[in-house]
């Protein structure tokens, strides 16, 4: 049985797919839960904080490479998870316009940094015969 690229593309695009629209399903779900409890009165500040905190602490006792996480930042991800839960759509907007105008000035930054070519090696042999004739030295050339 022979089974054609193009075959194995489709089989992956479908599954990938499947996963994308499961993933949906579950994130309406969750967010109607978290909103539930939030209306409810059943989701805090300190609660989420607490949560937070132990995420950190397993994700740590898995990875031992990774860092310690700071107050600063388990604030700042209780915050972000009590504003996703309170709708809060405008502050959302915000911080994604912040990280897609960092993200364009790190790619702008990126392409204006120099570009250093190497140069074929008969074209570095012309330079230097060429300061050769004219008597002068190496000049900046770097050879390997």
């Amino acid at each position: 049985m022979q089974i054609s690229i193009e075959q194995i593309i489709q089989v992956i695009l479908a599954k990938l797919e499947n996963i994308e629209l499961s993933l949906e399903d579950i994130k309406f779900r969750s967010n109607v839960a978290v909103r539930i409890l939030r209306d409810n009165d059943m989701l805090n500040q300190e609660d989420v904080e607490k949560a937070v905190k132990e995420e950190f602490e397993a994700l740590k006792q898995l990875d031992e490479e990774r860092d310690e996480a700071s107050e600063a930042q388990i604030k700042q991800v209780s915050k972000g998870i009590i504003q996703w839960a309170d709708n809060d759509l405008e502050e959302m907007k915000d911080r994604i316009k912040k990280y897609q105008d960092q993200m364009k000035e790190m790619i702008d930054n990126e392409n204006s940094k120099a570009d250093i070519s190497v140069a074929p090696s008969n074209f570095i042999n012309q330079l230097d015969s060429n300061k050769k004739k004219n008597g002068k030295g190496s000049g900046n050339i770097i050879m390997p």
